[in-house]
């Protein structure tokens, strides 16, 4: 079917980026109906990119949508066929999405009257009698918890306002062509717990969009790509989406396994001379190195001394060597410490 484009959804929120959640830049989903959310509207802002809408994608786009306020508390959801029919999808895949996000807590089925939008904030505060008391395990008014994105919940996060109006009038350099490509003072603090002591820094929108930026510098169609196994399924998409395949490499609590990388790298090497005029080569290795996404594994010292091991073997002095990108996605938020292959390589 033809998906919806951003460009002609409402302007109540953009896709950006595949790390991030939408942006706020209305009120709520209103019909002429105070309670209704609009089906057209609604419609237009479930974001797939697979020839028909999935459950998953109408699951995920309702939920980015309820955690960031564009469908609130008490609003009525459109019929399954009514949103089946503007999704041109079947209504068994609409109501399969509506189940799971019943069971998830973010919305609830009122028979004829219909399905309505929970309250989301998590502002309540529990003291040891909360603990104590055992709550009925089918509670259809306690929301279950996502962690599976992995980010902060927006009513946890302090208000930046005031900060922001401390900057008053002072125009920032880095969207300038001939300024710096990240702000002088960010760079300073950055570098005081970084792992190794880099080149140059520049600044990007969410480690989604660098690792786009990269990619598209970096990664031909035909490339392999090293990544961990398992992996973060979006990034996943995104070699999919260079016309490069990805090479998973088992890893376990520690990171990826030295023994693994070794006979990897051997064996999409061979396969590369074996090919008349070459095959198709490793252009990138994309490593995790703390808070591993889905496993949240950290690499140790002596983990990165094996695997550093490993590449200068294949690539002694680094040479012919392929790019390393580390997506250190938490940062100092993750419970380990910063560590980078970039203290034995190039």
């Amino acid at each position: 079917m033809d998906t919806p484009s951003p460009s002609t959804a409402s302007t109540t929120a953009h896709a950006v980026g595949y790390n991030d959640e939408p942006s706020i830049t209305a009120a709520p989903l209103r019909s002429t109906d105070d309670l209704a959310v609009d089906a057209g509207q609604l419609s237009s802002l479930i974001l797939t990119t697979e020839a028909t809408a999935t459950p998953q994608r109408i699951v995920e786009s309702v939920t980015s949508l309820t955690s960031s306020g564009i469908l609130a508390e008490g609003q009525r959801m459109p019929t399954v066929r009514d949103l089946a029919r503007l999704l041109r999808t079947s209504p068994a895949t609409v109501s399969s999405a509506y189940h799971a996000l019943a069971r998830s807590g973010i919305l609830r089925s009122r028979g004829r009257a219909g399905t309505f939008v929970l309250r989301q904030s998590r502002t309540h505060r529990y003291d040891a009698g909360d603990l104590l008391a055992e709550a009925p395990a089918t509670a259809p008014d306690r929301p279950i918890i996502d962690l599976s994105k992995g980010t902060p919940d927006l009513s946890l996060l302090p208000d930046i306002r005031p900060f922001l109006g401390k900057l008053g009038t002072h125009k920032a350099f880095v969207n300038s062509y001939d300024g710096p490509t990240i702000l002088p003072m960010l760079e300073q603090i950055l570098r005081r717990n970084w792992p190794y002591e880099p080149e140059a820094m520049t600044m990007a929108s969410g480690a989604g969009d660098g690792l786009a930026h990269t990619m598209n510098a970096f990664v031909q169609p035909g490339d392999f790509v090293i990544t961990e196994a398992p992996e973060y399924p979006l990034i996943l998409d995104m070699i999919e989406a260079h016309g490069a395949m990805a090479f998973g490499v088992p890893m376990d609590g520690f990171g990826m396994l030295p023994d693994a990388l070794d006979r990897a790298l051997t064996m999409l090497e061979s396969q590369r001379l074996a090919v008349p005029h070459g095959g198709h080569q490793v252009s990138m290795i994309l490593l995790q190195p703390r808070a591993q996404n889905p496993t949240g594994a950290s690499f140790s010292p002596q983990r990165i001394d094996a695997l550093a091991d490993v590449l200068l073997a294949h690539y002694p002095n680094g040479v012919g060597m392929p790019l390393i990108v580390e997506d250190d996605h938490s940062g100092d938020v993750a419970n380990a410490y910063a560590t980078s292959l970039a203290q034995r390589l190039p």
